[in-house]
């Protein structure tokens, strides 16, 4: 409960909420086509990240200390769903973003947002690379808070 305070606390709530709001759904917005070959060579320099094997569109990032797993999952072709783990919050399950903000807000007494499950949308390359790189970012400091 105290960590999920923190998380709040510090603002990484906020910039969760702020990378979805940034990058909104948007239907009947155009949608550059996005390869994992193109997505691969894109994220060079920027984000390591490696394309799992399988079916859909699932990238482990690389770039990330042991402590932490973050894979990003790509739905409907622009929606970005997290899979996060850090393994220095005392949570018992992995989670995603969505559901670790929630429990945060929730944690530190403030109102759901709405919708209380958002996720970034990315219409382009340059989009899905920016969204990919902040959501690194964001674990980082979630790893550090968890310290």
């Amino acid at each position: 409960m105290e960590q999920l305070q923190k998380i709040d606390s510090l603002g990484l709530t906020d910039k969760y909420y702020e990378l979805c709001s940034e990058y909104p759904l948007r239907v009947g917005s155009p949608i550059e086509k996005m390869p994992s070959r193109e997505v691969l060579k894109a994220a060079d320099g920027r984000v390591g990240i490696q394309k799992l094997k399988g079916p859909g569109t699932c990238y482990e990032v690389q770039d990330v200390p042991d402590s932490v797993l973050l894979r990003f999952i790509v739905q409907s072709r622009t929606r970005v769903e997290t899979h996060l783990e850090v393994r220095g919050l005392k949570l018992e399950h992995v989670s995603s973003f969505a559901t670790l903000c929630l429990a945060a807000r929730e944690a530190a007494g403030k109102e759901r947002p709405a919708p209380p499950y958002p996720r970034p949308e990315a219409h382009s390359l340059s989009e899905l690379i920016e969204v990919f790189t902040k959501l690194r970012d964001l674990a980082l400091e979630i790893d550090r808070c968890a310290q």
